[in-house]
């Protein structure tokens, strides 16, 4: 029972992941509209996006997902 609790606070992390980065990719939208690719603001959000995307490659190898697996 307890490794079915595992996984589902692995799908838990993995969902909450996913909706962090998707807010941050509406911050990054607005901020590309000023095309300014000095903005302190857009570097740091993209920064918490690829920290976020690697957070959630670990939760998929944990879940034992691969990117190869997830290639059309």
């Amino acid at each position: 029972m307890s490794e079915i609790k595992d996984v589902n606070e692995k799908i838990i992390q993995a969902a909450d992941l996913l909706e962090q980065i998707l807010s941050v990719d509406k911050m990054i939208g607005i901020h590309n509209e000023k095309n300014d690719k000095q903005d302190i603001m857009l570097m740091q959000y993209k920064f918490r996006r690829q920290h976020f995307l690697n957070e959630l490659k670990e939760v998929f190898k944990e879940l034992n997902i691969y990117p190869s697996d997830l290639a059309a």
